[in-house]
């Protein structure tokens, strides 16, 4: 893993679609497990403080939005958003729609 850190980002995309497609079929458990797993391959390969660990943990809060946990999805959104803040700026469209979320 060490010597191609590129595959490991690969495989962390590939769980988090894999979770984003559990979650649409309400397999909310799986979706956050997958998700569990993106996060912690990105923090490793590309660094605690990167836009692919705010994006996983976003896509975590909408898991557990449909799981009815609001107050803990509330605090993903927030957690996400913050990330998306520090890593790409107020004005990204990311950050827009991470706001939207913690609204609606």
């Amino acid at each position: 893993r060490r010597i191609h850190p590129e595959r490991n980002v690969t495989e962390g995309r590939f769980l988090k679609s894999m979770a984003i497609a559990y979650s649409k079929q309400d397999r909310q458990e799986d979706a956050l497990a997958f998700l569990d797993k993106a996060r912690r391959i990105f923090r490793k390969t590309l660094g605690r403080e990167c836009a692919e660990v705010g994006l996983v943990v976003c896509n975590m809060a909408t898991a557990l939005k449909r799981q009815g946990k609001l107050e803990a999805a509330n605090e993903k959104y927030e957690e996400g958003l913050a990330f998306m803040r520090r890593v790409r700026g107020d004005e990204h469209e990311d950050v827009a729609g991470g706001a939207f979320r913690i609204a609606g």
